[in-house]
């Protein structure tokens, strides 16, 4: 299979998520502009829920699945425990709306969001497929197509009904038609053979459920991992819900989304790069798994440099062209906001680094340490600074987490050059001190 270059991938993902991440920022507006501060807060809460838990049932399987050079599982079992997973975190959204005593209307949006992302987590299988190909270029259609059908149906839900609910069932209206029509046709372009779904129907579980149990157990760690990642910006969001109302977390939930588009630059670069660093790590190639993970890293600390900045000098005006006045009191947030993304952007270089290199279990133990910090520092601050602490508070998280990413990446790399020295000729000193 002809191989892509990292350049061409990389244009394709970034131009793809930020295409994603506009359209999400896009819809944020249209809730905002069409709707209330509160109807924005109602929409950002059943996010803020729905986010945790299917995150947890992806597992980050794509990653996994992409970097599976010795091709120990096959699509089949990818898309079958995904299947599964989709199906407990729905039901697990539904009850938690329920147990915590939300009103009616905002645990409708809360299930339908749990369906939208379900239909999401679904395409990831078949773009973790076409990743390890090395074809993001099918995967930025679809994401492109996704992002464009679903700004528009969101925006004529609202002009209709003026309902978050209504907003957050044609989100996963939008998801469906491109899994079902786009993603699936895509899959079958580059590796033919039967219908995927067709594959997952007539695989004989009984006979391959050791597989998957083994899947499962790899995969775990990295669904632990997902959650964890997804409680850490939530947590805030859940007291500023508690304390001031939903009209404050619509605010919060408006100025951080502006953080996500340094982070689908992070993102775009870590799913083009991934796939090399998997080979590289399964090959016992030091040199070049440390040369491309110190690249990335270093790419993604000028993302944040340059997020921080931009956020000093351009900042309130950016706030007053986009939301208005209101917003734009609120500089101070958008900065530490930044600030906290800085870091974010550099850790998430070394995650896709640890991935690839298979240290899962670490990372799990590193990120419920961040995620205490998280929540110690939001019920310190939060009640008593309101936002801002919000904001510190998740920039402590990331510190902690850069501290324990940077030892577990070194670690990495060091025993790589030990595999090398220990599989290197006899008669080969001057390799082997390489």
């Amino acid at each position: 299979m002809t191989r892509r270059s990292v350049g061409g991938n990389f244009a394709w993902t970034l131009s793809a998520g930020l295409v994603y991440a506009l359209a999400q920022w896009g819809v944020l507006v249209a809730c905002a502009r069409l709707g209330t501060m509160e109807l924005l807060g109602e929409f950002a809460l059943g996010l803020a829920i729905t986010a945790p838990v299917m995150l947890l049932a992806r597992m980050n399987l794509r990653t996994l699945q992409a970097t599976d050079a010795r091709c120990a599982y096959g699509f089949e079992h990818y898309l079958g425990l995904m299947v599964l997973n989709v199906l407990g975190g729905v039901l697990l959204c539904c009850a938690i709306g329920w147990v915590v005593g939300y009103s009616a209307r905002s645990s409708l949006v809360i299930t339908l969001l749990a369906l939208a992302k379900g239909f999401e987590a679904l395409s990831e299988v078949f773009y973790g497929a076409l990743q390890k190909a090395e074809r993001m270029g099918l995967i930025a259609r679809s994401i492109i197509a996704k992002s464009a059908l679903s700004v528009v149906l969101v925006v004529l839900a609202l002009l209709s009904t003026r309902s978050a609910a209504a907003a957050a069932a044609a989100l996963g209206f939008a998801w469906a038609i491109v899994l079902f029509l786009f993603d699936t046709h895509a899959y079958r372009r580059v590796f033919g053979g039967e219908r995927p779904w067709s594959l997952l129907w007539r695989t004989s579980w009984r006979d391959q459920g050791v597989r998957l149990k083994s899947l499962l157990g790899l995969a775990y760690a990295l669904g632990i991992t997902a959650l964890l990642s997804s409680l850490r910006p939530n947590v805030p969001r859940y007291m500023l819900e508690a304390h001031f109302g939903q009209a404050e977390l619509g605010m919060f939930a408006a100025l951080a989304y502006f953080t996500a588009l340094g982070g689908r630059v992070v993102h775009a670069l870590g799913q083009a790069v991934s796939p090399r660093l998997g080979r590289y790590h399964a090959a016992g190639e030091q040199r070049r798994y440390g040369r491309a993970l110190a690249g990335f890293t270093g790419g993604a600390a000028l993302v944040g440099v340059c997020a921080i900045a931009g956020a000093v000098l351009f900042g309130q005006w950016a706030l007053t062209l986009f939301y208005g006045a209101a917003y734009a009191r609120n500089l101070e947030l958008f900065v530490w906001l930044m600030v906290a993304a800085a870091l974010e952007y550099v850790c998430v270089s070394l995650q896709f680094g640890l991935t690839a290199a298979r240290e899962l279990k670490a990372q799990a133990l590193m990120l419920t340490a961040s995620v205490v910090v998280v929540a110690l520092g939001s019920a310190w601050w939060v009640p008593t600074v309101g936002t801002v602490g919000a904001a510190w508070a998740l920039a402590l998280g990331w510190l902690v987490e850069l501290g324990a990413s940077a030892w577990l990446s070194v670690r990495a790399w060091r025993r790589l050059g030990l595999q090398e020295v220990g599989t290197a000729p006899r008669g080969a000193p001057e390799a082997a001190s390489r």
